[in-house]
Parts: C-alpha cells; structure tokens; sequence
C-alpha cells in the first residue's frame, strides 16, 4: 500500500555546507553570550589550558618511555627509578584526567539544561507552539527538545578542546620527530594530507545516508504517534491490517537506510584498515634503518613510532570531526529549524502586509463588520459581521458543519486574526475559553481545578463545594482525593474532564465564557445544572452547540450560513428548527 510521507524533507539539510555551519553558530551562540556566561568561559579555558597541560606531558612521557626502554635493554639499575617516577606521573595524568571530566561533565551538564530551557520558551513564546501545530510547520517538536540538545551539547563540547589539544601535541611531537628523523617528518606530514582527502572523498555520501536515516525514524516515529493519536477511529473501522502495512513501510525504509549505513561504514572501515597498516610500515622505513647504522638507541624508535602517531593525530584533526560533524548534520538541523520558526512567527508579524483584524479593549464584547478567513487566506468563513453581546446577554452560535463556528470563537480569543473588522473584548483575565475537550495537566486533581492559575491559595473546601454546584458533591472523593495524581487524560471520560472544565469555571468565574461544544459528552440532566450554575454566578457565556436542549439558556442565537452569510435572532423572535442545529 502506498504511504505518503509525513514530514518534509529539504534537500539542503542533508549538507555540510554553509547553512548547516550558520545554523551551528546561531546555536551556540546564546548560551556563550548569556548574562553569566564567564563561569562557562572560566570552566572551558580550565579544559582547554589541561588539554594544552596533557599534550606537553604526553611529549614529556614519550622521552621518559625512550629512557626507560634503553636502560632496559642496557640492564642499567637506573630502570627501576625511572619506571617508578614514570608510574608517578601516569598517576598524576590519570586525577588530572578525573579531575577535568568531572569540569566537562559538568559544563556539558549546564549547557543542555540551559539550552533546554531555551528552545522551550523559543517554543512557547509569540505562541510559537500554536503556530506550527496550525499549519504544520515542524514535525515532533517535543522529540526534538527532549532527545536532541545532549548529543548537539555533547559534540559541541569535544571540538575546542580537541583542536586545542592537538595542536600543541602536533607542536611538541613534531619537534620530538624532527630531532629524530626529518625524512620520517615529512612522511608523517604527506601522508597526512593524503589519508584527509581520502577521509573528505569517503565520508561526503554519509552524510546523506545519515540524513535519510533521521527522517526515517522520524517518519516511523509520527505513524506510531498517528495511530496512537487516532486509536479508537482505527479501532472503530477495524483498520488494523492497513495500519500495520503503513507501519511496516516506514519500518523498512528505516531498516534500508541503516542498512546503508552500515554497509558504507564496512567500506570506511577497510579503507581506513589499510591506511593504517601503511602508516606502520613508516618506522621501518625510515627510523629502523638509522637504528641498524647505529644513530640512536632502541628505545628511540619506540619514541618516533609515539611522537609520529600523535603527530598524525594532530595533524589528522579535520578527518576526526568529519564523522562526526557528519552524524551531528541531522541534530543541528532538528534543533535549528525550531529556533527559526520562532524568528519566521516573530518576523512574519512584523511583515505581514495582509489584512488583520483588529483586536481592541472594552468592558463588553462587540463585532463591528468582522470578516473571518481561514489562517492562510484560503477561505472566507464570515463576512461583514456586527454583533453586541451585553452582560447577561447569553449567545449560542449554531450552524451546518464547516461553516465557522469554532473560527469563530478562535478569532475571538485572538488565535485566528485572518481578515477584516474589528472586535472589542473585555481583558482577557476576564474571560475563559473552553473547548469540546478540555486540557487536563500532568498533575495532582487539585492543580488540575486550579488550572492555568495553579499557584493559587484555595482552600479545600471551596473545591468541594465548585463540584457541589454543578450537581457532583462526590466527585473529588470518588477520584481518591485532591492530592491523587492521575494520567486525568485516560482516567476521566471526556464526560468527567468536561465537568473538571466547569469545576475551574466555577472557580475562576470569568466575566465572559465560550464554549465549544463543551457539554457533548455530559447527560441532558448534568448539561442542564451546569447552565443554570453559570447563569446564577452572573457569568455572560457564548456557546457553539448542536443540541437543542442548550437553546432555553441563550437570549440570542447567531446562526452562520453558507459563503461568510450571518442572522441573529433575539429569544422573543426565536423559531428554528431542529436541523438549524444539525
């Protein structure tokens, strides 16, 4: 069966060219110009000055291996304190070492947590994370906060100090090399230029491979979330067996491209198997023959193998980041692509030159020729339209299905702002917007009543007695008390979390209330009590409903028609019939 894909998939990313190199500096960026940001500069250059500090001694301990094996081999007794201060200093690199990845770890530590917080406000701020759920901006947004921050961190961390420490290992060994044999010097030098160039040649396809890789867990991973998302739908039309198709698509394409991976990396590996095994025989070449005339010591050619291998290694720095700024590639970009669409969302405001509606202040609510589009322009959904809704005036908005209704109420909490017009609305701690199926938080029942407002002091009691007045005194009992804490999402029927809704409006009690449908799941009796709590605390609600057992509660009824077309009727003229709310 053939599947569409999920995500989008840009070319570009799957590069080390210069957007990918921007995109890394914009990202570091923040957390190392931050207001506190010295104490990281101070932790780094500790790292680095003990990376340059490692380097000298790793100089160092090769000519105290050279003196060691020659007195050795001399059966000179001045071995036995040369091995001793050797294992000494071996020590003293070794809690130097413990010592300095106790400061990375901690670094690393501070950095991802800072750099979480960040990408979390960037995603909650202008209401970043609205807008990419709207028109589907960016694939899984949370997976990429939680899981890719420490691996980009972890990376980011690795390379000043590696570059720091290979070049001065490459300055110390390369004076310890030229000491010993400038042929073998210059040997070291030309075949690193050529194992570089054959390591930019290997690795330049993985990049791609490592990409497609990314995309295909990230195309598995939102057909799982898709399914979970829609379970009791897919249940409902028994549509396992396609399901179990799309998943198992997705799954091998996974399968193919770490395939490919792995069988390119086998390819790496034997290339780079036999470069090593040439880098080997360079010694023979060049230093074991000095040997046999007699230019030095043994233990001589235990040090040139030693400086020569980490002066491969310093000169070899670009061919050590290349895999990994290759397997990074996919980390940068998941992670860089939420930073922009905040910077889009911002930029977009403050260039967009189409038509907005204009969203002003007052103590009542008021629509003067209001035209509603869909977000992107596509649509007119209601034109022209101008309505007063007056304290206590209760309004009920019906309508076929795909009229605007729920827009409706999405322009009116400022969440759609496509079009004409202008509307005027109270503050918005004098309002409450609640939908067919309320948000329940990850929390205890008391945290869930007090909701956004969850720092507030209310006593237990005034909890009670908010379930007691919409007809459910046992309610807080029944769910093991206010301190219980629940996954309320798949603990409570929608019937229960609508209820919690109006728990919290009871609470709160919002000069003006809109509700989306928010009593479907509640009996005729319970829908019944809840209206008349709402009418006895003073509160002004303006409902999008289908039954029409909610219409005796509204002074005013606003019905939208086909193309944008609009008609208010007052309760003394009300006579619709049933399938006006169908």
């Amino acid at each position: 069966m053939p599947t569409a894909p999920l995500i989008y998939n840009d070319p570009r990313n799957a590069k080390l060219n210069g957007l990918f190199f921007r995109r890394l500096y914009r990202l570091c960026l923040p957390y190392w110009t931050r207001k506190d940001a010295w104490k990281s500069w101070l932790a780094l250059a500790l790292l680095l000055g003990s990376a340059s500090g490692f380097a000298v001694l790793g100089g160092y301990l090769s000519q105290l291996t050279a003196d060691t094996t020659n007195a050795l081999v001399d059966k000179d007794q001045v071995y036995w304190r040369l091995m001793i201060w050797m294992s000494f200093v071996g020590l003293l690199i070794s809690g130097a070492t413990l010592t300095t990845s106790l400061i990375s770890t901690k670094l690393l530590l501070h950095w991802r947590e800072w750099m979480t917080a960040k990408l979390m406000d960037d995603y909650l701020d202008k209401r970043t994370y609205y807008e990419i759920q709207k028109n589907d901006l960016l694939d899984n947004p949370d997976q990429r906060i939680q899981e890719e921050v420490a691996p980009f961190c972890q990376t980011m961390m690795g390379i000043p100090q590696y570059i720091f420490s290979s070049l001065t290992m490459l300055g110390v060994q390369a004076g310890v090399l030229m000491s010993i044999s400038m042929s073998m010097f210059w040997a070291v030098i030309i075949y690193s230029v050529v194992n570089t160039l054959i390591t930019l040649w290997l690795y330049h396809p993985l990049i791609k491979q490592y990409w497609n890789s990314t995309m295909a867990n990230a195309e598995l991973r939102s057909s799982l979330m898709h399914l979970r998302n829609n379970a009791e739908n897919i249940a409902f039309y028994r549509g396992e067996k396609n399901e179990r198709s799309t998943l198992q698509s997705r799954l091998n394409d996974l399968a193919t491209a770490q395939m490919r991976i792995i069988l390119y990396n086998l390819r790496i590996s034997s290339v780079t198997e036999v470069m090593g095994k040439i880098f080997n025989l360079l010694p023979l070449i060049f230093i074991v023959p000095l040997y046999f005339q007699g230019e030095f010591q043994f233990g001589t050619i235990d040090q040139a193998t030693a400086a020569a291998a980490m002066m491969l290694s310093g000169l070899s720095t670009i061919n050590t980041f290349i895999p990994t700024l290759t397997q990074v590639v996919p980390t940068t970009v998941r992670l860089a692509e939420i930073q922009e669409k905040l910077q889009e969302v911002i930029a977009a405001a403050k260039k967009d030159s189409t038509s907005r509606i204009s969203l002003g202040e007052a103590q009542t609510i008021r629509l003067n020729q209001v035209d509603i589009y869909t977000p992107q322009g596509e649509q007119l959904l209601v034109k022209d339209l101008s309505i007063g809704i007056e304290p206590g005036q209760h309004t009920v908005i019906i309508g076929q299905t795909g009229v605007g209704k729920s827009s409706l109420l999405r322009a009116l909490a400022g969440l759609w702002t496509r079009g004409h017009g202008q509307i005027e609305m109270p503050s918005i701690e004098h309002l409450m917007f609640i939908p067919q199926r309320p948000y329940m938080i990850l929390s205890d029942l008391r945290s869930q009543l007090l909701y956004p407002r969850i720092d507030d002091q209310v006593d237990d009691d005034r909890l009670y007695r908010a379930f007691a007045s919409l007809g459910q005194a046992d309610f807080i009992d029944q769910h093991d008390g206010l301190d219980s804490i629940k996954d309320w999402r798949r603990t409570l029927s929608l019937g229960e979390q609508q209820l919690v809704a109006f728990a919290r409006i009871v609470l709160r009690q919002p000069r003006y209330l809109f509700l989306d449908e928010a009593t479907s799941a509640l009996d005729i009796q319970s829908e019944q009590r809840v209206y008349q709590c709402l009418s006895e605390l003073g509160i002004t609600f303006i409902s999008v409903g289908h039954r029409e057992s909610i219409l005796p509660f509204h002074r005013q009824t606003l019905q939208l028609l086909a193309e944008g077309h609009w008609h208010v009727t007052q309760q003394s003229e009300r006579a619709l019939p049933s399938p006006a709310l169908a």
